[in-house]
């Protein structure tokens, strides 16, 4: 059975734009796909406690939160990292995410030097009733790249009732899906490769000083491989 994890920066619910759209690609991945073979893990704003970051910067030093303990989010991890494809989703807010999915992007931060989620793909999707779309899917695919997530589709739509586009979009989006849920391969490209070229060369100038960086590096076997390409070699290999 393959997962997709989804988070939803909106404390709309089941009202939310994106919320909906979002849906409708999930029905439509079951569709192609089939109910038995699809664990989906949804997340929203609303439905999950999130704190605040508190600038400790103890995740970039030991890799962990100490607000994991008090609040959803060492659940979430847990299911962000079992997953097999990754959804990240939040309305436009003045050309960004909004400040819940900035909360959420806050917490897993220090994954962006591990390159945690490598080996997955996903889609960054920004819904808006007017612009800034590009801006947020844009910001979204590249938190998703630096996490190491394959990021295989992104999608800006206006979501309503008649949009050509945002019907072709949804077609578009759980077809993606749906071809990495049953064996596509996870392939690298130049975004991922300058990516990975840049966290190793810091990574290996902490060396001498045994960093937690470090030594996740090295228990992880990234620092072993020369290329994003080799990574995902190793991690389909497992």
């Amino acid at each position: 059975m393959k997962k997709i994890f989804v988070y939803i920066g909106s404390r709309v619910g089941r009202e939310s734009s994106t919320f909906n759209y979002v849906s409708e690609i999930l029905n439509r991945t079951i569709g192609l796909v089939g109910k038995e073979n699809i664990k989906i893990d949804l997340y929203t704003a609303n439905s999950s406690k999130i704190n605040n970051c508190t600038g400790c910067i103890r995740c970039f030093m030991n890799g962990e939160c100490p607000q994991d303990k008090i609040d959803d989010m060492k659940v979430i991890k847990e299911k962000l990292l079992d997953a097999d494809f990754v959804i990240f989703a939040s309305p436009v807010y003045f050309h960004n995410v909004t400040g819940d999915m900035k909360i959420f992007i806050d917490r897993i931060s220090y994954w962006s030097h591990l390159m945690t989620l490598s080996g997955k793909a996903g889609v960054a999707i920004a819904t808006s009733t007017g612009n800034g779309l590009d801006l947020t899917t844009g910001y979204i695919h590249k938190v998703m790249s630096y996490m190491g997530i394959k990021v295989v589709g992104q999608f800006g739509v206006v979501p309503y009732e008649g949009n050509e586009e945002c019907i072709k979009s949804l077609e578009n989006c759980s077809s993606i899906i749906s071809e990495y849920l049953t064996g596509k391969k996870i392939e690298s490209d130049s975004a991922l490769e300058l990516i990975f070229k840049a966290n190793k060369n810091s990574v290996e100038l902490q060396s001498s000083l045994e960093t937690c960086e470090y030594n996740y590096w090295k228990e992880s076997g990234l620092i072993e491989c020369n290329s994003f390409a080799e990574v995902l070699s190793m991690k389909a290999n497992k």
